[in-house]
């Protein structure tokens, strides 16, 4: 899984003309993934959320203490952690330093989970 992490601040900041260069540099990037395999899903995130924990929900968004958050995901097929490194490497907003990729194995499970979409986990688990 790559996680991709910006400024969330300066990305909320951003004009119309910039999240849409940005978005067509991320798009191209995505096809050229999806084209040669790697790709398995993606999504970009909302820069607000939510923190919750057990005694409180903060909801000043995923920006509250750091500069930083997960502005989307990518999850990708790689033959190991350093392919995925690689292949992180290659993303544009990497390149031109307005981001940072964190690189994460997904768990493997002995037994594959696979929660469908209406929450159904299955019986023979």
């Amino acid at each position: 899984m790559l996680l991709i992490r910006e400024d969330l601040k300066k990305l909320s900041r951003a004009t119309d003309a910039e999240l849409d260069a940005e978005l067509h540099e991320m798009l191209t990037w995505t096809k050229s993934i999806a084209a040669n395999g790697n790709l398995i899903s993606t999504e970009p995130l909302e820069t607000t959320g939510r923190y919750v924990s057990k005694k409180k929900v903060l909801s000043d968004g995923p920006f509250i203490e750091a500069k930083e958050g997960v502005a989307g995901y990518f999850i990708i097929l790689a033959k190991n952690i350093d392919d995925a490194v690689s292949l992180a490497q290659t993303c544009p907003l990497v390149i031109k330093d307005q981001a940072v990729i964190e690189v994460r194995p997904i768990f493997a499970f002995e037994k594959n989970l696979n929660v469908t979409a209406t929450g159904q986990i299955p019986s023979n688990l």
